[in-house]
């Protein structure tokens, strides 16, 4: 009797661990496969998370999977990488996919969830990192690497928050805002790195915010995002937008930007990052400030700006109507300011646009920030900066308009930024604009086939 009852026992408990182990496995719900340009995809649907051990072999790719249970399955793939896979059942509840290549090729695998499913990726082209150290706490690689498929090329900087370096924006054009060959311009100032920045027109107009040691380059009303770095922590902030007035005795006069062409019935400022003069027309009334007070009126247009000079300059009825009875001597007061208050107290703000990443999803703010659809839709070469968590700054440029490189669309720039580890990115101009400088040389293939000359870049510069 005592003998029967332990029999009993050991055949109920492995009916339990037999039990347990149907309940736990994670049933093969499906293989299926697609082909792109630069891989092949197999996908395992399941009911649960898939448990795997990868064995990589010449031209075989075991993978196998303990804890899944599944029927046979084959795939015939009509590839010149891969020839085929074979899903098997190896005992029960465990399962071993086998994947058989045509030639040596790298792999990758990923875990998915919501619906669970193991993606296994054999790539076509070679996926490529080659790393380079330019300082401590500073390292430029060269990718070669896919995304949905695709080939890209792309050049990352990356900079630990504990690098003696630092972004910051300078004007490719050298002393003035205007445009001019950054590697040009960044081997003249001796940079370590340097990528373009702002949006900017064929004037050299440059379309964004940009503050640098506290020192305002150039302002735009439109509310964008903006890279922001306030001596300890760097930050993406959406929505900052410029916001300017002249006081005066007679009323005040509000500005519509800084350092940028007047436009009909418009009222801008101008300091010396703009050139030695506002070239404006003489269809307007411009005043010139020194220390608050004015210095010299006129309506000839093109009016010379000094060092430590600013000049209003105003188009319109309305506009130099207000500025009418001010003269020389007259007391004002220039009030200019960020939106956003971090971006407000920071020494250095770089204007751009969209966001894209925020707090570590993909949010591309194109609408909100109205950035037209030639930059918007599409893939495209791409410049943009991104943030991980610990503070490390991501500055990125992708090549596009190639066979060796599409380019990024903006919901793809982010998702890379994720695989990067960012948390939060926002795009730059792009297009042919798009270039990365290191020591002096262009390390990017811009898609015009030559270097573009370009408005506000950002540089490497060393700290203090």
């Amino acid at each position: 009797m005592h003998i029967k009852n332990k029999c009993t026992i050991l055949i109920l408990m492995i009916l339990f661990l037999v039990t347990t182990t149907s309940v736990h496995a994670a049933p093969i719900t499906n293989l299926r496969s697609s082909v792109s340009p630069a891989r092949v995809r197999l996908v395992l649907d399941s009911e649960k998370p898939i448990e795997y051990k990868a064995e990589k072999l010449t031209r075989k790719l075991v993978v196998q999977l303990p804890k899944s249970a599944s029927n046979e399955r084959n795939l015939a793939i009509a590839d010149n990488i891969v020839k085929s896979a074979q899903l098997v059942p190896v005992k029960r509840g465990a399962s071993q996919l086998t994947i058989n290549m045509l030639k040596d090729c790298q792999y990758k695998i990923y875990q998915y969830t919501n619906p669970n499913r193991l993606v296994i990726d054999i790539f076509r082209i070679d996926l490529i990192q080659q790393e380079k150290t330019l300082a401590k706490g500073v390292t430029y690689t060269y990718i070669q690497d896919e995304m949905n498929g695709i080939q890209i090329q792309a050049c990352l900087l990356s900079i630990a928050p504990t690098a003696k370096f630092e972004l910051r924006p300078f004007s490719a054009a050298g002393a003035y805002n205007g445009r001019g060959l950054l590697s040009t311009e960044a081997k003249r100032r001796k940079l370590k790195a340097a990528v373009n920045a702002s949006y900017f027109d064929s004037d050299g107009w440059v379309i964004g915010v940009n503050k640098d040691r506290g020192n305002f380059m150039s302002m735009d009303s439109t509310s964008r995002s903006a890279y922001v770095d306030d001596g300890k922590q760097r930050y993406i902030l959406k929505d900052v937008a410029y916001r300017g007035v002249l006081r005066f005795a007679g009323g005040e006069l509000p500005l519509k930007g800084m350092n940028r062409a007047r436009i009909a019935e418009d009222a801008v400022l101008f300091n010396e990052y703009y050139g030695k003069s506002t070239r404006t027309n003489q269809w307007g009334r411009e005043i010139k400030i020194r220390d608050n007070k004015v210095v010299e009126v006129s309506n000839k247009g093109n009016m010379k700006i000094e060092p430590g000079t600013m000049v209003v300059s105003a188009h319109g009825l309305s506009n130099k109507y207000l500025l009418r009875s001010i003269s020389v001597g007259d007391k004002v007061e220039l009030v200019q300011e960020l939106n956003v208050p971090q971006a407000q107290l920071a020494p250095i703000v770089v204007g751009g646009g969209p966001l894209i990443l925020e707090n570590g999803n993909v949010h591309v703010r194109s609408r909100e920030e109205q950035i037209p659809n030639d930059i918007a839709k599409g893939r495209a070469p791409r410049t943009a900066v991104g943030l991980k968590k610990d503070g490390t700054v991501l500055v990125l440029v992708v090549d596009g308009r190639s066979s060796d490189s599409k380019g990024l669309t903006l919901d793809e720039l982010a998702t890379y930024f994720l695989r990067l580890g960012a948390r939060d990115a926002v795009n730059f101009d792009g297009g042919g604009s798009s270039i990365m400088v290191i020591n002096g040389e262009v390390v990017n293939k811009p898609s015009d086939g030559r270097e573009r000359r370009v408005s506000m870049a950002l540089g490497l510069f060393p700290k203090g």
